[in-house]
């Protein structure tokens, strides 16, 4: 069984979840998630119906096919700004693949749907990357779209029926939301593919998909925050080959864990540069991580994070964040100036992922 573990949402008390470490997967086959759009419109096919979208303030909408694990409808929340460029962010929220954890508060709102008192959470979401007024947010003049997270699948999914229930179909929703979520915002020409937790597995998943839904004139930056794709520890094959059967991912030709996808993504999109901030004391990762169910020593966990980074930082398109505390997740962070590595706070660092300032890496150890 796997371990379980806790994240914090929005305004939300922290829950007990699983998160992910599979589902790192190329993205679908042609026309799945619109291949070739990027390159100019397929001939005979209708375009992207926009969302509605508000000047700096937040409006959900539906998207029509689009479900949760439990069938109920899933939207988008949209937030137009006045700058150039668009941040897509995927939400996390743990993951389930059997009937134990899909039935034991494993993942959010799989049986329930979004209720419309987190719908309420989202209309007014204006902390972390999402605040106007946080003086060290490089996204204050920011588009939004705020993807939801209901299928317990890391975005992943294309299971629309299991034995226990949960429509995993994450991976779906998305083939709906993004062409509408770049048609409601065609003037930018920057986007920012995000996500915090088993959101940030999703943005593996994602960014070489959309990477060809954009013209080839918009540039791309990934930011995976306390999402990093270490490699499975020893004895957790049992438990990958379980969540890929349940969620069913289009996974690339030999890839099977977020590492694999990992060392795919940043060699097939070398023009992309992607952020990781990642704690070296990280409480829910370092439940996940554990084979055993028992939380990972503090000392052992940093030491696989050192290596990763080590092994990662210098490459021309991966920019490393590495801080000393337990923290899990940073993007919800009241002020982006409090999070601080050799004089670089976590705004200054995602400032540098998107080119907004020099790239950085910082790193504690």
């Amino acid at each position: 069984m796997q371990p379980m573990l806790s994240m914090k949402r929005p305004g939300i008390a922290v829950l007990t979840i699983v998160l992910v470490r599979v589902l790192s997967a190329c993205p679908p086959p042609a026309g799945a998630e619109g291949e070739g759009e990027g390159e100019g419109e397929g001939e005979g096919e209708p375009a992207a119906e926009a969302l509605p979208v508000e000047d700096a303030a937040w409006q959900y909408t539906v998207v029509d096919g689009a479900t949760c694990g439990n069938g109920d409808p899933v939207g988008v929340g949209t937030n137009r700004g006045t700058s150039s460029r668009l941040v897509i962010y995927l939400e996390g929220g743990g993951a389930c693949w059997d009937d134990f954890t899909c039935s034991n508060g494993f993942a959010f709102f799989t049986d329930t749907g979004i209720p419309q008192s987190v719908i309420g959470q989202i209309e007014s979401l204006a902390v972390g990357i999402f605040s106007r007024t946080d003086a060290d947010n490089p996204f204050t003049t920011d588009s939004f779209a705020y993807v939801p997270y209901c299928t317990g699948d890391v975005h992943a999914g294309t299971r629309a029926e299991t034995p226990w229930g949960v429509a995993h179909v994450g991976a779906n929703n998305l083939a709906l939301m993004l062409p509408r979520i770049l048609a409601t915002f065609p003037d930018v020409n920057e986007v920012v593919l995000a996500g915090t937790s088993a959101g940030g597995y999703g943005v593996a998943y994602h960014v070489e998909g959309l990477r060809r839904l954009l013209p080839a004139t918009t540039s791309l930056a990934a930011i995976m925050d306390s999402s990093i794709p270490l490699a499975p520890f020893p004895g957790a094959d049992a438990g990958v080959r379980a969540q890929n059967l349940a969620w069913n991912p289009i996974l690339c030709e030999g890839c099977g864990t977020a590492n694999d996808q990992w060392l795919h993504a940043i060699d097939a999109l070398p023009e992309v540069r992607f952020g990781l901030t990642q704690s070296l004391g990280d409480t829910t990762l370092r439940q996940y991580f554990s084979p055993s169910g028992v939380q990972l020593p503090r000392e052992a966990w940093a030491s696989s994070v050192d290596a990763f980074f080590d092994e990662h930082e210098n490459k021309a398109n991966v920019d490393v964040f590495e801080i000393d505390s337990d923290q899990h997740v940073f993007v919800y962070d009241t002020d982006l100036g409090t999070a601080v590595v050799n004089g670089t706070s976590v705004g200054a660092f995602y400032a540098g992922v998107v080119g907004d300032a020099a790239a950085v890496d910082a790193r504690t150890r």
